[in-house]
């Protein structure tokens, strides 16, 4: 009877051959790394510029604003003026003002304080 000699270790999970396996393989990643983080890198430029021209409209689109409120409001003076003469169109005006501003200032409390009791709980209170 013929005895069993204990097999050797297979060639291929020796550790010379499997260092040089992890050599090859990580020759052959460093470059997709590197084409990766420059891809990456170009997106975020591009995201950067897109960010500063959308800021730009933004920009844009509240000083239009800003500007068709000041025309609504001359408007309401002026057409209010024959009503309830200069001084009381005036205080109605300014009157309808403060209470949107504090029905504005209200609801920003309000989000606000359930910001905080998200982040203070740590559960939804939305």
């Amino acid at each position: 009877m013929t005895e069993k000699q204990p097999e050797s270790e297979p060639e291929s999970l020796s550790p010379e051959t499997l260092s040089g396996e992890l050599r090859a393989l990580l020759a052959a990643v460093r470059p997709m790394i590197s084409t990766e983080i420059s891809y990456q890198s170009a997106r975020a430029g591009l995201a950067g510029k897109a960010m500063a021209r959308i800021a730009g409209w933004g920009a844009l689109i509240l000083a239009v604003l800003f500007f068709v409120l000041m025309a609504l409001i001359v408007g309401l003076l002026f057409a209010l003026a024959p009503l309830l003469g200069r001084w009381g169109a005036l205080a109605v005006v300014l009157l309808a003002l403060l209470l949107l501003g504090a029905l504005a200032g209200l609801a920003a409390r309000a989000a606000w304080r359930r910001l905080m009791a998200l982040l203070r709980d740590g559960n939804e209170a939305a």
